[in-house]
């Protein structure tokens, strides 16, 4: 039984599933991108933060996947182009994704390597140690609790099996009330992000290392990711003739005052102990 935080979170991306546009061509991505370059297209830096996690969990030939919070799978789509791996298992809570995912996925020919299924990332239908690598781009704060999350991810890798996600932190010393406030302007009728994961690195760490991550390793990378977003989120913009002009812009200012109040994009790399 999920959640009503989490069955709000899957309304608001079911309701986004009908608002998507061309921000990404015709690869449906949905995170921030790593903009590793100058002249990067939404689609370019989407692709360059998938090879990013993958390559910072070491992802290789012969592993099994777990892709949680996968979307409509362009991640796994990448991972599998990339880096080869033998089995991807992409988990998303939210119905339409899923579905549209596996017909994605279908059209790009993986459909032998990546399994998309719905599920929630606190309470994971796998067997203990069923994954050797866990990659998860921009969705754990969404969880109730990300705290469960971890302790599942540690449960369903196996010993000395990597997890590599990104994920929003405040940094240290931000008020998170403040901080909260702005961040659940993105929505209207939802939380996006669940206040009980609204903590720093060192509590993050914490909570890592209680379920048994160790080798952990926290970088941040706003101004690669979020703050490269927003002007390009502007840029695109402007380049629309519709109402839809005023709303993105609108979008992008709200982002930029998050960073403003101290949000921190961060990678986050650590080993299952033995």
């Amino acid at each position: 039984m999920i959640s009503e935080h989490t069955k709000g979170i899957a309304k608001y991306y079911t309701r986004r599933h009908d608002q998507r546009r061309d921000l990404f061509g015709d690869q449906p991505f949905a995170n921030y991108g790593y903009w590793a370059r100058p002249g990067m297209t939404m689609a370019q830096a989407s692709e360059a933060m998938a090879s990013l996690v993958a390559a910072a969990a070491g992802l290789a030939p012969g592993d099994q996947v777990l892709d949680i919070g996968c979307g409509y799978g362009a991640c796994a789509v990448v991972y599998a182009e990339r880096f080869a791996p033998d089995r991807i298992v992409g988990v998303d809570v939210t119905p339409t994704r899923i579905q549209s995912g596996r017909e994605y996925i279908n059209k790009c020919g993986f459909s032998e390597v990546i399994e998309l299924q719905e599920g929630d990332a606190t309470k994971l239908e796998f067997d203990d140690g069923a994954f050797n690598k866990l990659l998860a781009v921009e969705c754990a704060f969404h969880f109730d609790t990300r705290r469960d999350f971890f302790a599942e991810a540690a449960r369903v890798l196996q010993p000395d099996g990597v997890m590599a996600l990104t994920d929003l932190i405040p940094k240290r010393g931000v008020d998170t009330k403040t901080y909260l406030e702005e961040e659940n302007t993105l929505a209207i009728d939802i939380d996006m992000y669940n206040r009980a994961n609204a903590y720093d690195e060192d509590t993050y760490v914490g909570y890592l290392k209680e379920v048994g991550f160790t080798d952990i390793r926290v970088e941040s990378m706003t101004e690669w990711t979020l703050a490269r977003f927003v002007p390009a989120l502007h840029q695109y913009a402007d380049k629309q003739t519709d109402e839809a002009f005023e709303k993105i812009h609108r979008h992008a200012d709200k982002l930029q005052r998050i960073i403003d109040l101290g949000e921190d994009y961060v990678l986050v790399v650590a080993r299952r102990q033995r």
